[in-house]
């Protein structure tokens, strides 16, 4: 009956969806659905000339030009597979309302683990749902619901569980290049408190997620390997040429905007800075404080991607915060949140909102450096 409570947060977010249609086109759900489709008739669901037409046909667009193109690695696809039985209308409305649903899961994972007030259990929620990367996460049909669920999950189970928190975990190599440092983090963990079981579980999980997209299409690897090297062609965008909201591109531009390999330097040296400060902390590291800071700089110094709809796994710091100011500072936390999310929800160019993740990090750091440290340690789940 617990998690029952949750269900009227997704079907009011859903219900938002129905009301106002114009807003919500299906967007990047269509490269999930139309990959599973191919993917089903044997075809490359990474090639955008074997997309464009299962996606003109599920688009009623005869003469669209481009194909919205699947870039996320083959281990993934078992989790779209499903889609491509469904009809297009029918597996978007599913796929927008699992997305949803794992939203408020994972907030009330994480209220638990940082032992928000039981009586203020709504709060999260509520914080979720007024969240702009929630918004545009269903205004493009995003996957990043499934991110959410794995850091909350790994973080939640942690302690407890830790081969499941390593199943969980293994949902965040979904995007591996927006939580690079966080997958680096738990390969180093692997020496101390059980670790290992963790690294085990996302191993096999990984594996079977390979397994299954190997046996639907044995050539998989090598179809993601040459999409990744493939040039610009007239169905597809490729990784090189994508106009990004990031820190990494706009250093790529100032010094050489033909090499793409520029865009990963700062996610390594991010990866570097934070596997030395892991193991400085090695005796007295504790995920359920770390983490929150370690999502924060992943997303800042991503390699590619960083839109506002990947910006969802943010609500790891957001609730943490939530979950522990108090008084002034509690409201000040309310307020600034409110003011960036309002700020951050209107419709406009993607490319206009580098500037969310670094003003989330500097309210996280701002109210942590005035009452994290005199706030309750958390009780391990």
């Amino acid at each position: 009956m617990t998690w029952l409570r949750l269900l009227p947060f997704p079907l009011v977010a859903l219900g938002v969806v129905f009301a106002l249609p114009g807003i919500f086109p299906p967007k990047d759900f269509t490269e999930y659905w139309s990959a599973a489709r191919v993917l089903a008739t044997g075809g490359d669901p990474y090639n955008g000339a074997d997309l464009l037409p299962v996606q003109r046909e599920a688009l009623n667009e005869p003469h669209l030009k481009q194909a919205v193109s699947l870039w996320t690695p083959p281990w993934t696809l078992p989790l779209y597979a499903p889609l491509g039985w469904l009809p297009y209308h029918v597996a978007r409305w599913i796929w927008l309302f699992a997305q949803l649903s794992l939203v408020f899961v994972s907030v009330e994972l994480l209220w638990r683990t940082y032992c928000g007030p039981a009586k203020l259990w709504f709060l999260p929620h509520l914080v979720a749902f007024a969240f702009a990367p929630t918004f545009w996460m269903a205004h493009y049909g995003q996957n990043t619901g499934l991110l959410l669920l794995g850091l909350s999950g790994f973080l939640y189970f942690r302690s407890s569980r830790p081969t499941l928190a390593g199943c969980f975990a293994a949902l965040t190599a979904i995007k591996p290049h927006l939580l690079a440092v966080v997958g680096v983090l738990i390969v180093l963990d692997v020496f101390r408190d059980r670790g290992w079981r963790v690294l085990v579980g996302g191993a096999v999980t990984l594996a079977a997620g390979s397994l299954i997209a190997v046996t639907l299409n044995p050539h998989i690897f090598q179809h993601f390997i040459e999409a990744a090297n493939r040039p610009a062609t007239t169905e597809t965008v490729p990784l090189k040429d994508w106009t990004l909201p990031l820190i990494s591109y706009d250093i790529r531009h100032a010094f050489d905007p033909e090499r793409f390999w520029i865009q990963f330097v700062p996610c390594a040296v991010a990866c570097v800075f934070m596997a030395i400060h892991r193991l400085l902390q090695w005796n007295n590291w504790d995920w359920r404080e770390q983490l929150p800071a370690v999502v924060l700089v992943s997303c800042l110094f991503a390699p590619y991607g960083g839109w506002i709809f990947d910006l969802v796994v943010l609500l790891v710091p957001a609730v943490q915060l939530v979950a522990r100011a108090k008084g002034m500072i509690g409201w000040t936390v309310v307020a600034g949140m409110v003011l960036l999310n309002l700020v951050a929800i209107r419709p406009r160019d993607l490319h206009e909102f580098g500037w969310y993740a670094v003003m989330t990090g500097v309210l996280w750091v701002a109210v942590w450096c005035f009452a994290g440290n005199r706030s309750i340690s958390p009780r391990r789940p």
